[in-house]
């Protein structure tokens, strides 16, 4: 019993609380949050961006330059829509509407969407979902 007692004023108070690894911040004006997220989680997720780019692609039989973003890019929300996550200043990351017209391999043509050099999330958007919507997987 004595070990017990040791054992239990080892701790000598409560432990320090670590800082969140992401904030999801409101953006005036629009429906969808952004979220911030620390340099380590931003190691530890791995995130890795790619301009959007404008390339010759054919839709409906009609080649020309249209808005081209990876396969991996685009997020699908439960009701079918689809988004990518865009890197809008350093560590911080807004998710935005894409509509798909044709996907062509690992490529998404874009019939509408972010501004061609924006940089969209490869690497990471999941995560960034979960984190937007608190899925933390936990009970």
């Amino acid at each position: 019993m004595s070990a017990a007692l040791i054992l239990a004023g080892c701790g000598g108070g409560s432990e320090p609380e670590l800082p969140s690894p992401a904030e999801v911040q409101h953006v005036a004006g629009s429906p969808v949050p952004q979220v911030k997220l620390t340099a380590l989680a931003m190691r530890r997720i791995g995130i890795a961006t790619q301009p959007l780019e404008l390339a010759q692609a054919s839709l409906d039989g009609q080649s020309a330059d249209r808005k081209v973003i990876p396969y991996a890019a685009v997020v699908y929300d439960t009701d079918g829509s689809t988004w990518t996550y865009v890197n809008t200043a350093p560590q911080v990351f807004l998710r935005e509407p894409v509509t798909v017209g044709a996907i062509d391999g690992e490529a998404a043509i874009l019939t509408e969407g972010p501004d061609v050099g924006a940089a969209v999330v490869t690497v990471g958007a999941a995560e960034l979902l979960g984190t937007e919507y608190n899925i933390s997987g936990e009970e």
